[in-house]
């Protein structure tokens, strides 16, 4: 078979793109490993890529170009005269990480250029609740481009079947390579220093603690949380909730005024953004990893959270039903009273049988969710599309 060319276009992959951006790091990271040739298009400035170059990923797989007008539309006209000529010929295959931005005007005219295959992740984009944030916007984008390019893709990926059917509500007939999400072997084999983190941040050695590590923003439910906590003030003894994650829409003012006049503030602490070292060193000193989210199309923080040996709390806006099954964590409503009950479990439950679940919870996201593993079927929807290969049994037809 041809060395396979995959052109990814990402509008980011820097620290602010979250899980999206070290998602598409690792998937092309490990297409890498497995001999082919990924480069990723993005619009990121080169300040913005230093997370590429933390996770390994070989500099010359980035191309990086200039947007024209607001970075939160992305038009860039030097990208999409690239589609078009040499640059985007070298291509066998396109794929393209989430929706609503103008790099999708880049798809359609490398599409029409060439005639060549489009795989298409939306990344939650197409989620219910996800759709209903800043509808206007989305509108327009439909309108001016964002039909066609969902019309025309040649197959879309899901990273669950909860997404799957998420795409087929919305209209989509197109084939559905259903693959999650992935972690790179660095990070699987990476270990923190707890004890680092509570020096750097002020938190005692005594305090247990209940990490929330995601974009600080209305769709992830932390209102939820503080008013599950709100009930149970006389309990929570020494559990402290650390919440870590980039502020998005000003929501975190928003937040710590909650936590004020729900009188919580003593079990609340707001860290900030944390990267690299910081980050895994979060995993280490906590005991559970929560996530009160309203939609996730699949959630790669969770598969994080489950390899650095951590139960996981979500809700049933995540595509997480593997914590019940694996009896490593708890998957309730979303609301504060199902929020609530599980705390009530977790924070009187034995720290041996903590670590127990979290034990199955690293096994769990090492046998399922490597990011070897996902570029290898990945790559065999690549195949299929470009009849290299049959159909693969994931790929669901309409």
């Amino acid at each position: 078979m041809n060395t396979l060319r995959i052109l990814h276009l990402a509008q980011s992959i820097g620290r602010k793109s979250t899980g999206m951006g070290s998602g598409v790091i690792a998937l092309v990271h490990a297409e890498q490993s497995q001999g082919c040739h990924p480069m990723i298009w993005t619009l990121d400035r080169e300040p913005e890529i230093e997370l590429a170059r933390e996770n390994g990923l070989d500099v010359d797989s980035l191309r990086c170009f200039p947007p024209l007008g607001p970075a939160s539309i992305g038009f860039t006209p030097a990208m999409e005269r690239a589609a078009r000529n040499q640059s985007g010929q070298e291509f066998n295959l396109l794929h393209q990480h989430g929706l609503w931005m103008a790099n999708s005007r880049v798809t359609n005219r490398w599409r029409q250029r060439w005639s060549r295959p489009v795989l298409l992740s939306p990344h939650g984009t197409l989620e219910p609740y996800a759709l209903k944030i800043s509808r206007w916007k989305k509108r327009l984008a439909t309108w001016a481009y964002e039909a066609r390019n969902l019309r025309q893709a040649t197959c879309l990926h899901a990273c669950s079947l909860s997404e799957m059917r998420s795409f087929r509500r919305f209209g989509l007939t197109q084939p559905i390579a259903v693959i999650p999400n992935g972690l790179s072997d660095s990070w699987l084999s990476s270990a923190g220093k707890g004890e680092r983190f509570r020096e750097e941040f002020g938190i005692a050695p005594g305090r247990r603690i209940l990490l929330f590590l995601s974009r600080i923003h209305p769709i992830k439910g932390l209102p939820l949380l503080f008013e599950a906590m709100a009930h149970l003030r006389s309990e929570l003894d020494d559990w402290l909730l650390v919440i870590a994650g980039m502020d998005e829409r000003g929501h975190q003012i928003e937040l710590e005024q909650l936590v004020q006049e729900l009188r919580i503030s003593q079990w609340v602490q707001f860290v900030g953004p944390l990267f690299n070292e910081n980050k895994r060193d979060a995993f280490s000193a906590a005991e559970v990893f929560v996530l009160p989210t309203h939609s996730e199309n699949f959630g790669l923080v969770v598969v994080e959270a489950l390899s650095a040996s951590l139960p996981v709390l979500t809700t049933r806006g995540a595509p997480w039903e593997e914590l019940i099954e694996e009896h490593c964590g708890w998957w309730v409503d979303i609301n504060p009273v199902a929020l609530r009950e599980a705390l009530t479990k977790i924070i009187h439950m034995p720290a041996e049988e903590l670590a127990e679940m979290g034990t199955r919870g690293r096994e769990l996201a090492i046998t399922r969710y490597a990011s070897r593993d996902v570029a290898e079927k990945t790559i065999l929807v690549y195949q299929w599309l470009l009849s290299q290969g049959p159909r693969p049994e994931f790929v669901e037809m309409n």
